[in-house]
This record gives structure tokens, sequence and C-alpha cells, in this order.
């Protein structure tokens, strides 16, 4: 690892204190904030996390003037300070405001975009900048919440997560990509998000529904590619456990999706599934994503940081979180997700008793980075 960032920890941590607040949120109806928080408080600020780490790294450079990211770390709480307070215009425009010193704090850095990669990762960082542009937007009376919230979900997190799958499964299984079919899936991408957002627009729920199913074809290509290169592998040795989450948060997406096309399709049916569609996408297909990505990430970062520093000299990465605690946490999570799967189309107030159960998932995997930690800082 070439370069850490200090702030990346931290972004992720208020991210995981979020989506526990948007829990609460969800189960007192309060739509927007459930919205605003686990999208824009957990999404957004993984995403704002994993970028200042993976972008300067994909880059073998380091980032200029690092200090500017203690200022975008300090503006992001002051932004969730106010968002926690109920007041959403400042609090919306000061997150736009650390994105934007975010976005051209990392285009210096950016010097060679010819991997594919790289330019799903810009994608990405711009749709970022335009969802939290959106989100104080909104707070003006100026734009629907739900195109704030799809440029995040639809533009932002799907072109970082088949960006960075597209390098880490293949370098994890230490195989190769079809790179000519993932190019077709770039550029397709990046024409049925502008399409996909427009509709948005306007709120036409059945033009919506129509072009959601440009971005599940491209997310079943996407899905398919992977399964093709897994066919090709040469040896046949277990899946990393990062990997398996990876696939199981894939196997959500397109099921996420098909809700979301339903409910653009019924509107009247739009106010109970839009919750199922959240279950999927963001506490689903997100989140487990965003776990693998962790469970990988932070606990490299924080053994680099030590290692630079001439600490943890003589523990091996390897040792810090093993195969076994993730397929452990795999496992259990799974078997609670469908409980809460389960339990959030009930009736109220069993209907609640599904917060408790994520709550019980978030407690498994925090106790897994509490594990690492330990032993780094021993």
């Amino acid at each position: 690892m070439f370069y850490v960032s200090k702030i990346t920890p931290f972004l992720f941590a208020l991210g995981i204190l979020n989506l526990f607040l948007s829990l609460i949120f969800k189960i007192s109806g309060d739509i927007q904030g459930f919205a605003v928080l686990s999208v824009f408080g957990f999404i957004g600020l993984v995403l704002l996390g994993a970028m200042y780490q993976i972008i300067p790294n994909s880059q073998n450079r380091k980032l200029p003037r690092e200090w500017v990211s203690y200022i975008v770390l300090l503006i992001v709480l002051y932004a969730f300070l106010n968002i926690y307070g109920g007041d959403l215009r400042e609090g919306g425009f000061f997150l736009f405001l650390s994105s934007l010193i975010f976005l051209f704090h990392v285009i210096p850095v950016l010097k060679n975009t010819a991997p594919l990669t790289v330019r799903f990762l810009i994608a990405s960082v711009l749709y970022l900048s335009l969802s939290f542009l959106l989100l104080w937007l909104y707070a003006l009376g100026y734009v629907p919440l739900q195109l704030a919230v799809h440029t995040l979900t639809v533009g932002s997190m799907l072109n970082a997560v088949y960006g960075v799958e597209l390098a880490w499964i293949p370098m994890l299984l230490m195989t190769t990509i079809n790179i000519r079919k993932a190019e077709k899936i770039f550029i397709a991408k990046q024409g049925s998000t502008i399409l996909f957002l427009l509709t948005f627009w306007s709120l036409n729920y059945k033009l919506i529904a129509l072009v959601s199913l440009l971005e599940l074809g491209i997310a079943l290509a996407f899905i398919y590619l992977l399964y093709d290169m897994m066919k090709r592998r040469t040896m046949a040795t277990p899946l990393p456990p990062v990997v398996k989450l990876f696939f199981v948060a894939l196997g959500m997406l397109p099921l996420g999706m098909i809700v979301g096309i339903l409910g653009a399709s019924y509107p009247d049916m739009l106010s109970r599934l839009i919750f199922i569609h959240a279950d999927l996408m963001v506490y689903g297909f997100g989140a487990f994503t965003i776990f693998g990505g962790m469970m990988h990430l932070l606990p490299r970062i924080v053994w680099n940081w030590k290692t630079q520093k001439g600490e943890a000299q003589n523990l091996s990465i390897n040792e810090i979180l093993g195969d076994k605690d993730i397929n452990e946490f795999i496992e259990m999570a799974l078997i609670l997700y469908a409980l809460f799967l389960a339990t959030d189309v009930l009736f109220k107030p069993v209907s609640v008793l599904s917060s408790v159960l994520y709550f019980l998932i978030l407690g498994l995997f925090l106790k897994n980075l509490i594990k690492a930690y330990l032993l780094i800082f021993r």
C-alpha cells in the first residue's frame, strides 16, 4: 500500500454510525431522515473515505497537501451536526462544500486515467459531488429527493463498485477479466446512468421503470462477466471470504432493481415497496459490499500506518482478520439478513423487529473490526 489515508477510518466510522441511526429513522417512518442518513450519511461518506485511500494508490502517488483532507473531515462533521439538528439546508450546503474541496484535492493526483478502474472511479467521484449538490438543492426546494438519492446510488455507488471489483476480485483470485467486455460495460453504464437520472427529473414513474431496465441489464452483464471469469479459473482454491461477501451482495443487486422497477410501474404500491427496495439496495447490496470492502481495507490501512511508524513489525497482515472470522460473519449475517427481510414486510409492531435484527448484523461486523484493531494495537 503506497499511501495511507489518515481520515478514511474516521469517515468509515461516521458512515457506520449513520447506518445505525438510519434504522432508527426507519422505525419512526421518517422517510427523509432515513434516506439522508442511509444513502448520504452511510454510503456517501464510505465512498468519500474509500476514494481518499484508493485513488492515490491507483496512481502510486501520495496525496499532495494532506492537511486539506483534515479540513474536509471537519466540514463533514459540521455538516452532519446540522443534519442531526434538523437543518438540512445548512447541512446539505456544507456536505456539498466538503465534496467540492475533495474533488479539487484529488484531481491533481489523477495522471494516468487509462486503466478502466480509474475511469469508473472518476465517474463515481463526479456523481458523488453532484449528488451532494442535489441534496442541498432538494433542501432548498428545487429538485426531488429521489433524484439526489439515485445520483448517489446509481451514479456514484455502482460506478465505484464496478470499478473496484473489476480490480480487486481478479487480483484476489489471481486471474484476469475480459477487458473488452468490461470496456463495453463502462461505456453502456455511463450512457444509461445519464438517461436514468434525467427521467428522475420529471418523476415520470412509468418512464423510470422502462429506463431502469437498462441499468438492470448492465448489472446482469457485470455479474455475468465475473461469472465468466470464475469459470476460467485455473486454480481450484476456495474463494477468499471477502470475494464471497462481494458475490453475496451482487446477488441482491438485481433483486433490488426489480423491486424498484415494480414500484415505479405501480405507484400505488410504491409506499410499501420503497422500503423493500431500500432493504435490498442499501442494507443489502450496498452494506454487504461495504462490509467486505471495509474488512479488506481497514485493517490494512491501520496496519500500514503502524508499520510506517515502526510499529506492528512482528504482525503479519494475514493474522489480523482471518478467513475463519469473515466466513463466520457471512454465515450469521445472511441468516439475520433473511430474518430482517422477512420481518420488515410484516405488520407493525412486528416489523420493528427488523431493525433490531440488523443491529445484530452491525454488532457482528464491528466485533470483527474491533478484534482486528486489538491485535494491531496490542
